[in-house]
């Protein structure tokens, strides 16, 4: 019998459970996503980030490629020496983050900071307003979201990057995944902790204060007041993570593939777990089913109250969002659990 065990027939009230709250007032479900244009071929890319230039043009990433729609058409724009891991527009210029390489210029493909902190696991990049660069890096230890979520990986960083110089702004966080910046507040989003807070911008490295905390989904990449939700939390992973002997059997016996974590896209029906609580009738899962991966964008106003969302169902291929963006008041999700570039409507 584990000591955490021991401890809780003791004394019940000394168990740890973590909740995971209900997906109601603006975070209620809906089609919206389900019934949003597709931008792109079917299959053909799997966009990660997603920006509207100045000029309208819709710009997102795909592996090592940077691509726009022009007139219908994907158009290559630029390919990169590595993954890009994120994007950001400043005026006229598109800048890319590239994994093992740093900040990249894409009309130029100049290198524009390769210092260390920004050439690794950076998950979002802002302009701040003084013409600077803020960039989230989910860890500086883990490479791979699901091992620091499983690891309890706090080691996440805000960097600014001025020029060719990188510096780190705070440290110490729980897979930064996103970064807003306006004159009054920096805006981040703190994916293993299920919140956003914002931050004064000359003064990074204090605690946040939170403008939403508790959320059911762990928020990513931000775009104004709009957030991508690329995964879903779901009570199994809750209980893992309040389990630290059972958590440490799974990791150390079972492949990482089928870890008992959230996905950008959930697997085949016939060989997931029914641990994951999902529930079929006739072969068909239910609109209501937990799942392992969710299809949402929401945005969030200024009290810090989810204003309004976009869903698609349970078992939709409409997955994994882990960029957003707007063009013409019209919501564009970059859906990378199933290679969809969706424009959600108004």
């Amino acid at each position: 019998m584990s000591l955490s065990t021991l401890k809780e027939l003791i004394n019940p009230n000394w168990a740890r459970r973590r909740g995971v709250p209900p997906m109601d007032t603006g975070l209620r479900p809906n089609l919206r996503l389900d019934e949003a244009a597709e931008l792109l071929p079917s299959g053909d890319f799997e966009p990660d980030d997603v920006v509207v230039t100045g000029s309208g043009d819709v710009v997102f990433s795909s592996g090592n490629l940077i691509l726009a729609l022009r007139g219908g058409d994907v158009v290559r724009v630029a390919e990169v020496g590595g993954r890009v891991a994120a994007l950001a527009v400043r005026g006229d210029e598109i800048l890319a983050a590239v994994d093992g390489v740093g900040i990249v210029s894409v009309a130029t493909s100049e290198e524009v900071c390769t210092a260390a902190p920004v050439t690794s696991c950076v998950t979002d990049l802002t302009v701040a307003p003084d013409g600077s660069l803020l960039a989230t890096v989910g860890s500086t230890t883990e490479r791979d979201w699901a091992r620091a979520l499983v690891t309890g990986d706090r080691s996440g960083a805000i960097v600014r990057v001025d020029g060719t110089r990188a510096e780190v702004a705070a440290e110490g966080l729980a897979w930064p995944s996103g970064i807003e910046a306006s004159d009054e507040e920096v805006l981040v989003s703190l994916s293993l902790e299920h919140r956003v807070e914002t931050r004064p911008p000359d003064a990074l490295g204090r605690p946040g204060k939170a403008l939403i905390a508790n959320l059911p989904v762990y928020p990513g990449r931000i775009s104004g007041r709009l957030f991508a939700a690329p995964y879903i939390r779901n009570r199994v992973t809750e209980m893992l993570l309040d389990e630290p002997e059972v958590l440490a059997e799974m990791t150390g016996t079972i492949s990482p593939a089928e870890w008992f974590v959230p996905r950008l896209r959930g697997g085949s029906p016939f060989t997931e777990t029914m641990q994951m609580g999902q529930l079929r009738v006739l072969g068909v899962v239910k609109s209501w089913a937990p799942a392992r991966s969710c299809g949402l964008v929401f945005r969030v106003d200024g009290a810090g109250r989810v204003a309004e969302s976009a869903h698609a169902r349970v078992d939709s291929a409409r997955h994994g969002v882990t960029g957003v963006a707007v063009r013409d008041g019209r919501v564009l999700a970059a859906a990378r659990g199933y290679g969809n570039l969706l424009e959600v409507r108004s």
